[in-house]
């Protein structure tokens, strides 16, 4: 059959034989493909085989119409070609010359100096910059940045050296719509007066700025067109958040750590109506009484009250009316008992639960949380009161991916074996679960999907227990920190091939592991 379609096909192109292709198809493509290819590349493949291809492939990353748009990652290029320190900034500039469209130039975790950002200089068309803990960068790298006219976008973030005057600089980069400053923590409002000439800001990030004021927020007002603001650990008070009020277009504000606000303050941001993302963590002077101006906000999907330690049953009775939440973190809300749970059950889009260290909530309370059947992840760690018949109405929840019941001290296997019922899970922290013992991670064992298992400080297991866990074959993490193991159970676990991290501190009883696991295995001991 397959002889007569040749024969068919050579009759039709006479005597002529048929074309050949191309030993290498891809040196063939048109120039505007392969720059679509290109684009998705990582900078060590652009780098390293890319440019040494042809001379048509790097005449195509220099095209300044055609070419590429490269993100250029500075640390993982270092790691791979090698590059001393010394000669980064000649390389650099090499770069620059190499790729026409530089539009994201990363630096993290590869401390830039002042004097290497002046070669960015000749690439004013990248776009976006990360220099994301370049702690060694001043006022005077930023004279440098503030000459790239097309940048919409930049991370400053643990840059502590910068000051008021270098805000100033970035402020003529009128482009901008995205601006991290979080732990620039010598800016004070002087420095809040230039940023809020970037009138196109829709994200900014101050967290950790000591120094900045209401005076500063009065500023920051001005920006009209911002959907994002974290002002978290920052001295913002009720007073700030009036003059918050005023960015109406708000989605996200993160407020966590902010210890002088109180309930007067949540009046202003009830009228921020567009948030969909609220942090409250840690804002400790917040009552039942500020909650029912939060519930006005009612097309909020993500609340943070942790840590809100005066916050009651009473409280959640206004939180409950956010019928958009999926999420909600309650953790350390120490007041909070069986009764508010009632009313968090009245929230069933709920995907994402923290109730970790509620340490009233007791099994009674799981009732209620049983009803929540969206939800994905659950945290009831320090939850001490919560029992093995708590855990057979969790196993209820059949769509948890996500299970942290760490340093729940009264859960034994009979609870495991409820919880075997699971079978989504891929996430289970069982961390200081005394009680559990060999038995129970049989019952671990039928959770097929877990990559990542915590049995740290479960002084009752043994050996014997990991020929079970041995069974998971998708495991990428495990934690057996505190465990009295041997080298015979780690053996066991040896033939997990998909675990690349391994935690072993405090496991006194073991010997050299390195002839035991392969060298990709990341083991953590000390």
């Amino acid at each position: 059959m397959g002889d007569s379609k040749n024969s068919n096909t050579r009759q039709c192109l006479g005597n002529d034989e048929l074309p050949k292709p191309p030993r290498n198809q891809f040196l063939h493509l048109p120039f505007e493909i392969l720059a679509l290819i290109f684009g998705y590349l990582d900078t060590s493949t652009l780098v390293g085989s890319v440019l040494n291809v042809c001379k048509d492939w790097r005449t195509l990353c220099a095209d300044p119409l055609c070419g590429p748009k490269v993100r250029l990652k500075l640390y993982s290029v270092q790691q791979v070609l090698r590059i001393r320190p010394e000669k980064l900034k000649e390389w650099m500039k090499a770069m620059f010359r190499y790729f026409a469209h530089v539009c994201v130039l990363d630096s993290k975790m590869y401390s830039l100096t002042d004097s290497e950002l002046e070669s960015f200089e000749c690439r004013p068309r990248i776009t976006c910059l990360d220099l994301g803990e370049c702690g060694e960068i001043t006022n005077t790298g930023l004279v440098h940045v503030s000459k790239l006219s097309q940048l919409t976008r930049l991370n400053l973030c643990g840059c502590f050296k910068i000051t008021d005057v270098g805000l100033e600089h970035i402020a003529q980069l009128s482009q901008l719509t995205r601006l991290n400053l979080c732990g620039c923590f010598k800016i004070t409002e002087v420095g809040l007066e230039h940023i809020a000439q970037l009138t196109q800001l829709t994200s900014l990030d101050l967290s950790y700025c000591h120094h900045i004021t209401d005076t500063g927020i009065r500023h920051v007002a001005k920006l009209t067109q911002l959907t994002r603001l974290d002002l978290s650990k920052t001295n913002v008070t009720d007073t700030g958040l009036e003059y918050v009020s005023c960015l109406t277009q708000l989605t996200s504000l993160d407020l966590s750590y902010c210890h002088h606000i109180t309930d007067t303050g949540m009046r202003h941001v009830a009228k921020l109506t567009q948030l969909t993302r609220l942090d409250l963590e840690n804002c400790r002077n917040i009552t039942d009484t500020g909650l029912k101006n939060v519930a006005l906000l009612t097309q909020l999907t993500d609340l943070n009250l942790g840590e809100c330690v005066k916050i009651t049953d009473k409280g959640l009775v206004h939180i409950a009316q956010l019928t958009q939440l999926t999420s909600l973190d309650l953790s350390f809300c120490v007041k909070i008992t069986d009764t508010g749970l009632g009313h968090v059950a009245q929230l069933t889009s709920l995907s994402d639960l923290n109730l970790s260290d509620c340490v009233e909530i007791t099994d009674t309370g799981l009732v209620h949380v049983a009803q929540l059947t969206q939800l994905t992840s659950l945290n009831l760690s320090i939850c001490n009161l919560v029992t093995d018949t708590g855990l057979e109405h969790v196993a209820k929840l059949t769509q948890l991916t996500s299970l942290n019941l760490s340093d729940c001290s009264e859960i034994t296997d009979v609870g495991l074996d409820h919880i075997a019922q699971l079978t989504q899970l891929t996430s289970l922290n069982l961390n200081e679960c005394y009680n559990i013992t060999d038995v129970g991670l049989e019952y671990v064992a039928k959770l097929t999907h877990l990559t990542n298992l915590d049995l740290g400080y479960c002084e009752n297991l043994t050996d014997t227990g990991l020929v079970h866990v041995a069974q998971l074959s998708q495991l990428t993490f495990l934690n057996l920190s505190g465990y009295e193991i041997s080298n015979i159970g780690l053996i066991y676990i040896s033939k997990l091939t998909q675990l690349n991290e391994l935690v072993l501190v405090n496991c006194e009883n073991i010997d050299d592991t390195s002839k035991i696991f392969k060298k990709s295995v990341i083991i953590i001991n000390n």
